[in-house]
């Protein structure tokens, strides 16, 4: 397997390279020049003569391998256009960002012609609006969904995670529920069996708790007696005030009202779920809230007619 110097440098030569140092062997890098490009590189004789031939200049060999890659600039202008897009800027090569003009939206988006040719999209904002319209749920079946469970729509549907005013069938009552929670087995607020009744007499509560430093406010039907409150003292809470209101509806406005009030003054939640499992939203730090200051705004808060729009509980 051994060559002679001059046999090596004939090779060497037959391949494009100019040797600038003795032979070394074929199996040790032999410093030459590319008679194509000019650059200095340093193959192997070895891998010039075996049978897998490997190019003697990489640099040429990646230019090779870069031009039968590339396409022609009008051809690739051509088919963006042909797939919605009217280039931006002068083409590059199929691996580069192309920014160009969605027809579909308007938008500019930046695809490589690559992912073009591969089948994608192209335009995030195209597929996601495709992706939302597959998803839409048709208005004449989310209306007959609702009218199934006792609810006659009073506007159109926009989606299933909206507020839908509707009408009971039942209680002639008007509620805003959304279509996901009635698919998921909710009704009128006003006709529930269980939970707090929004249409039944209620009362707006105080309640404080020494060992954690804190004061909470809260809601509970007038003539529950396993009620909110009895739950909260379990817990070593202790009842400080309450004020009845005609309907639940009343009572969470109050409630709301004033939580709204304390949140935007800065007074943020006090404690976690951890130690408040059930109504930790709705405490604050004794220190900085009192149940005074809590039983005034109650007892100052004017009851006006419920919202038609959804109270967002806190």
């Amino acid at each position: 397997m051994r060559h002679d110097a001059e046999t090596a440098a004939a090779v060497m030569r037959a391949a494009g390279l100019e040797p600038l140092e003795p032979y070394p062997g074929t199996a040790f890098p032999w410093k030459s020049r590319c008679t194509t490009c000019g650059a200095i590189v340093s193959p192997r004789l070895g891998s010039l003569t075996g049978q897998s031939r490997r190019p003697g200049c990489k640099p040429c060999a990646d230019r090779a391998h870069g031009e039968a890659q590339r396409h022609d600039e009008d051809l690739a202008v051509a088919e963006m256009r042909e797939r919605g897009f009217e280039p931006q800027e002068p083409y590059r090569g199929v691996k580069y960002p192309w920014r160009c003009l969605c027809h579909g939206c308007g938008t500019i988006t930046s695809p490589t012609f690559g992912s073009i040719l591969a089948g994608q999209s192209g335009c995030r904002r195209c597929a996601d609006l495709r992706a939302g319209a597959a998803r839409r749920e048709d208005p004449e079946r989310a209306a007959a969904s609702m009218l199934e469970a006792g609810l006659e729509p009073l506007e159109p549907y926009t989606t299933t995670m909206t507020p839908w005013r509707c009408r009971c069938t039942t209680c002639g009552r008007t509620s805003t529920p959304t279509l996901a929670k009635i698919r998921s087995g909710r009704g009128c607020k006003y006709c529930a069996r269980f939970g707090f009744d929004r249409a039944a007499p209620a009362r707006v509560y105080v309640v404080t708790h020494a060992q954690h430093g804190a004061v909470k406010i809260g809601v509970a039907g007038a003539l529950q007696r396993n009620d909110r409150i009895a739950q909260h003292r379990r817990l070593g809470w202790t009842l400080f005030y309450e004020h009845h209101v005609p309907t639940g509806d009343d009572a969470l406005s109050v409630e709301q009202t004033i939580l709204r009030r304390l949140r935007a003054a800065g007074h943020g939640v006090f404690l976690t779920a951890v130690q408040m499992p059930n109504g930790w939203t709705e405490t604050f730090d004794a220190t900085r809230v009192t149940a005074a200051q809590l039983r005034d705004a109650i007892r100052e808060h004017q009851i006006t007619p419920a919202p038609s729009e959804p109270l967002t509980l806190f």
